[in-house]
């Protein structure tokens, strides 16, 4: 049974209380608030219910002291007529849930010793269950630091040993008229297993920094002049598949970005729009601009991509297909564009893919 306690100086007050309530409560009683504050301080009860009238000190103050040594019980206060303002400015300060009035009428005052004890199991189970949010939350927080400081080491475990192989590699290289042809294929092999690896490991590091630094530095920035830069920064690879890069549409757009960030988020886009574009095909970049904001086209041929694809580690290729990447670029891309209020979609139009990037103006 729930445990309630009643105070009253008046010991038959007590007794007809306890005998009214006998099956229903574990009923505690006590003749004097200081009696009645000890009982409090070694055990939790659900109500607490005090009269007002009583010579060692007014219920309105037992009851004040009895919320500091146990906030979460529920606090009623008998009385009378005469004490009422001193009951009403009681109960605005949150020192008791309800007052009953003497005499009090048996079935109402079990109602409402009913209500008050439902309201100390409903705060009880709120704060369990906020005790729960916030233990998980701190888990999840620590467990989040420790993906971000997993990253950060790999990362920097991987690049250290990516500088010596890339210098070794270009050290052969100028050699390479030398050597056999199988060990210049080979050593080809190797510089772009390697270059590849560099990118995988640029993709996390970025990745981490974008987790640990979520803030924007914003400047004017002139988004054709980006664009042609990122374009520029894949045409070798695209001339190596014979993929025609052109950008068209607006000639001069300024738009407050963060230059750094939005940079990457296109390069990341680029890249993989890139591995993704069959051989001797188009790859066309569309500038535009509407009521709704700016927007960014990029339409290829090709495998199509799913929405999973910019979820950070999923690659939104076919699983009959090898997977060409880690599944951070284009998760990187979309968490950049939103932080910039932007949004990112992907649209089918006949036989070509477009991934639409949308900023604000």
């Amino acid at each position: 049974m729930d445990p309630i306690l009643i105070v009253d100086d008046e010991k038959d007050n007590l007794e007809a209380l306890r005998r009214m309530l006998r099956g229903q409560y574990e009923v505690s009683i006590a003749e004097s608030p200081f009696e009645a504050l000890k009982l409090i301080q070694n055990q939790i009860f659900h109500v607490i219910v005090s009269d007002q009238r009583m010579a060692e000190m007014t219920g309105v103050e037992f009851l004040e002291k009895a919320k500091k040594l146990s906030p979460m019980s529920t606090r009623i206060l008998l009385t009378g007529y005469t004490d009422i303002e001193s009951v009403i400015d009681s109960i605005n300060r949150g020192q008791i849930y309800r007052y009953v009035s003497k005499p009090w009428e048996p079935e109402e005052f079990k109602m409402t010793l009913r209500q008050a004890n439902e309201a100390f199991v409903l705060r009880k189970e709120l704060k369990d269950k906020n005790e729960s949010l916030e233990k998980a939350l701190d888990e999840l927080t620590v467990l989040d630091k420790a993906k971000n400081r997993f990253l950060s080491l790999i990362s920097h475990e991987l690049n250290t040993p990516l500088t010596i192989l890339n210098s070794f590699i270009e050290l052969i290289s100028d050699r390479k008229k030398e050597l056999p042809e199988d060990f210049t294929k080979a050593i080809n092999s190797i510089h772009g297993a390697s270059n590849r690896l560099g990118e995988i490991v640029k993709e996390v590091i970025e990745y981490v920094r974008l987790q640990s630094e979520p803030n924007l530095i914003k400047e004017n920035v002139e988004l054709r002049e980006l664009l042609k830069s990122v374009i520029a920064e894949i045409k070798s690879k695209a001339d190596s598949k014979e993929v025609g890069l052109k950008l068209s549409g607006l000639e001069r757009l300024v738009l407050s970005l963060d230059h750094h960030k939005m940079r990457t988020a296109l390069i990341c886009l680029a890249q993989d729009t890139l591995k993704r574009t069959p051989q001797r095909t188009q790859l066309d970049w569309v500038l535009s601009v509407s009521d709704k904001g700016v927007s960014i086209e990029v339409i290829r041929e090709g495998e199509p991509i799913s929405e999973e694809a910019f979820t950070v580690l999923e690659t939104g290729q076919s699983p009959m297909h090898h997977h060409q990447n880690l599944g951070v670029g284009l998760a990187l891309c979309k968490t950049i564009v939103e932080r910039h209020f932007g949004t990112l979609r992907i649209e089918k139009r006949m036989d070509k893919t477009v991934v639409v990037v949308n900023l604000p103006r």
